[in-house]
């Protein structure tokens, strides 16, 4: 539905089948293991550049949204490629990984997919270097961050931490916390005023020249 919706509004919508995913064997589905940023990452930015070498983009409007690991993708590819994005959207986002294993109610199930234990030895520097919040500095584009407050999924303390990182380093943001349990809004009303939200934000700075200040 999302890319329906972008769509709609007249942007070219670029979808990546990036490693991970598991419609091409399972090399290519456990490929980020231990590496859910970097990987991926690289994959996208693959697919951008073909888009631009076919001559159909404007680069100086290319924006990069998503929920749950899409928010992990997003905040990781605006702190690991800060001049590459106009804005960017980042629902129920991942960004650091030791408070996925800790917090998250499926901590245990993939805990192997993170490395071993961030609390044995010196494994904290696998989980910081594959944690966005760690070149959250580095951003640049504004940014909308959306989470429910009960997400027992992607704890809403992460969405915190991305925004006072982006808040504190003066990038343009916004918060919009939901007072709602569970990983996404599931009523009609507030699941609207995402997509809405979503829309907005993004029209602000790819339909024009717009320079948002931070909220």
């Amino acid at each position: 539905m999302p890319a329906q919706i972008f769509a709609a509004q007249g942007w070219l919508v670029f979808e990546p089948n990036y490693r991970g995913s598991n419609n091409e064997g399972n090399a290519f589905m456990t490929a980020i293991v231990r590496d859910a940023g970097a990987g991926p990452g690289r994959d996208v930015m693959a697919g951008i550049e073909m888009l631009e070498r076919r001559g159909i983009v404007d680069e100086s409007k290319i924006a990069v949204s998503g929920w749950s690991y899409g928010g992990y993708m997003t905040s990781w590819l605006i702190g690991n490629y800060p001049a590459v994005w106009k804005a960017a959207v980042a629902g129920a986002p991942v960004t650091d990984l030791v408070d996925q294993y800790t917090l998250s109610d499926n901590n245990v199930e993939r805990a192997a997919g993170y490395g071993p234990s961030p609390f044995v030895g010196d494994n904290m520097k696998a989980y910081a270097a594959q944690s966005p919040i760690s070149y959250a500095w580095r951003v640049k584009a504004p940014t909308l961050i959306m989470s429910d407050v009960g997400d027992w999924r992607v704890t809403t303390t992460q969405a915190y931490k991305l925004y006072h990182a982006l808040k504190d380093n003066r990038v343009p943001v916004k918060f919009i916390a939901f007072p709602v349990p569970g990983h996404s809004p599931a009523d009609p009303i507030r699941s609207r005023d995402v997509f809405r939200r979503w829309t907005a934000w993004l029209t602000t700075y790819l339909n024009s020249n717009s320079t948002a200040s931070a909220n």
